[in-house]
């Protein structure tokens, strides 16, 4: 067992042994409340009886409460013995039951026994920050917590049959200021950022509670976010709360709410200034509150349970080609209820029966196998992924974030400007990343153009590609793509890898066409978003995260209106008819497959 396993295992028994103390202190507050009205009816009875004799019943019935009735027979004895005996203070014969009592005690061992478990608790998380750090000696206290998290969560994973290989959680825990950002902005819907906030405001809130302290700095804003939230949860209780050292400590113990041992203390001094209904309602009041903050921290854990258990049936469609009416609409369901953007639901309920949205997931998922079969040629975790299609722009724009809509794909990178189509060499360039800013020039499309060449230069052109990344809020034109014709088929193996060649590591590249089955002949086109979307989806569930090349043409579609001035702005606009090449400066090995297979696409 792991031991992040170990700690899971270690809070539930917690919990449970929390559940336990509620119910016993909630027995012992009507046994003690049961006494109460024995003792009044002794007091009634005090005309007929001496005092002696009062006490003995009243001895005989705090008996018959805490030995389940085995006393009773004391009762008569205790009537008639009405001139034996010394004055004894009802309040000081409850208080030494109360003492004594059976299930006090079990109160007492069910404390101990949860004081050791929080012990090995701290014990567990200590082990897990030294794994950290003996994985990485160098890591600086903010890696060993992006670690513990990550491990954390990969146990809730695996416990709910989601299994080992959760894309977003190293991702998103490398960056805890973007969860505090999600959450400032209230980005509760997103995939990316509802998903991972909600568990890792979960993890960090049951961190929070049980007082295991983050080492970095990083995290601090999230576990004080986590403490508020927390705060807010249990803010009803009777508890005292403090915050120390960035974690929420209640009471003195961890997470425990009350120390037991003064609580007593307090509960027996009510008894001996005959305060007994008081002191049952304080233990009342304790099994509430105790029983609250039980409850909270096991729906955390619940909702936590929830999410990754849904992901896992996610996931099974996701990995079965063969998927029933039902099992498409449950995917499709799922996505559109997590997305954040409105434009990729609106076309989700559109298409809601689209052949080629899941012919996509069913191409991804075979590359995660391939992937997964070149293990042992790679360690790398981070690929490039090349998708080659026909290509064009429309007037409508959509944010640059809708083609990240999971960490499972870290950039998303355009090459050409705007409005501007791209060449074989081009294309080539960037399947194998030997394309560099510097090797691009531009031309006419149209032999005897009017317009001279350097007219079809873009000004300002940026030395640097089209990150999604870094234009996140802006609009881009909506790119659609269309499949590659049945004639350019045969130029292709399915997937190409690139392995070590042009100096490139080994299998860090890979070339994937958009071909589509030949009864598939339909489909004119589909949005470049969808085609992101679906990649992320299966690579959410691996440990590959992707950069993703789009080789294909950016020009606009007859008639479409785009607002030059504005994407000169976002990145940089050619007039039309203009198309990309790439100088002699860039070496191209144009007696290669792959070559040909670009010059059947793009001339």
């Amino acid at each position: 067992m792991s031991a992040a396993d170990k700690l899971l295992e270690l809070m539930f028994s917690w919990i449970e042994d929390r559940e336990r103390c509620a119910e016993k202190l909630r027995k012992l507050a009507g046994e003690l409340e049961s006494l109460r009205e024995k003792c009044n009816a002794v007091e009634c009875a005090s005309s007929v009886v001496s005092v002696v004799g009062a006490a003995s019943l009243i001895g005989a019935g705090v008996a018959t409460v805490f030995t389940a009735g085995a006393a009773a027979p004391l009762l008569l004895a205790g009537g008639v013995c009405s001139g034996v005996g010394v004055t004894v203070s009802v309040a000081t014969k409850i208080t030494e039951h109360f003492l004594s009592s059976d299930t006090l005690k079990e109160v007492q061992q069910i404390e101990e026994n949860s004081n050791n478990i929080a012990k090995k608790i701290q014990k567990t998380y200590e082990q897990l920050n030294a794994q950290a750090k003996e994985r990485s000696p160098i890591a600086d206290p903010d890696e060993v917590d992006q670690h513990v998290m990550t491990e954390i969560v990969g146990a809730m994973a695996r416990q709910s049959g989601l299994g080992q290989n959760i894309g977003f959680s190293a991702e998103f825990f490398s960056n805890p200021a973007l969860g505090a950002k999600m959450m400032n902005q209230n980005a509760n819907t997103a995939i990316a950022a509802g998903l991972t906030l909600e568990v890792s405001m979960s993890v960090v809130s049951i961190l929070t509670f049980f007082s295991l302290k983050n080492g970095g700095k990083k995290w601090d804003i999230l576990f004080a976010e986590g403490a508020k939230q927390l705060m807010k949860q249990v803010a009803t209780t009777g508890f005292k709360t403090a915050l120390k050292g960035g974690a929420m400590v209640v009471g003195g113990a961890v997470g425990m709410g009350f120390a037991l041992y003064e609580a007593i203390d307090s509960w027996t001094d009510l008894i001996k200034n005959n305060h007994v209904t008081e002191a049952s309602q304080s233990l009342r009041d304790t099994a509430y509150n105790i029983r609250k903050i039980s409850k909270t921290l096991r729906e955390l854990f619940n909702e936590m349970r929830e999410k990754f258990e849904e992901l896992a049936e996610v996931k099974c469609v996701i990995e079965n080609s063969d998927r029933s009416s039902a099992e498409k609409r449950k995917l499709i369901d799922y996505v559109i209820k997590m997305s954040q953007d409105e434009v990729v639901k609106e076309w989700l309920r559109e298409n809601y029966e689209s052949v080629a949205f899941f012919e996509l997931v069913d191409m991804f998922n075979l590359l995660k196998q391939e992937l997964d079969k070149e293990k042992h040629k790679t360690d790398r975790k981070d690929i490039d992924i090349t998708f080659v299609a026909h290509g064009a722009i429309t007037g409508f724009r959509i944010p640059a974030r809708c083609l990240l809509p999971l960490p499972s794909i870290k950039d998303v990178l355009l090459y050409s400007p705007w409005n501007c189509d791209i060449n074989a060499d081009v294309a080539y360039g960037i399947a194998t990343g030997m394309i560099q800013p510097q090797n691009r020039c531009f031309f006419c499309t149209q032999e005897h153009c009017q317009i001279p060449d350097f007219l079809h230069q873009p000004s300002n052109l940026p030395f640097y590609w089209n990150s999604m990344n870094a234009a996140e809020e802006w609009l881009i034109p909506n790119i659609n793509l269309s499949p590659l014709k049945a004639s350019e088929d045969h130029a292709w193996d399915h997937f190409v890898f690139l392995r070590g060649k042009h100096g490139e590591p080994a299998i860090n590249r890979v070339v994937i066409p958009f071909i589509l089955p030949r009864w598939m002949s339909f489909v004119e086109n589909i949005p470049f978003m969808i085609v992101t979307l679906t990649m992320s989806l299966v690579l959410f569930f691996s440990n590959y995260r992707a950069t993703v090349h789009l080789s294909a043409c950016l020009g606009r579609y007859e008639g479409e209106v785009l607002n030059q001035d504005y994407l000169s702005t976002q990145y940089a606009y050619t007039i039309d008819k203009t198309y990309m090449a790439s100088s002699e400066e860039m070496y191209i090995h144009r007696n290669t497959d792959l070559y040909r297979a670009f010059k059947a696409v793009f001339g």
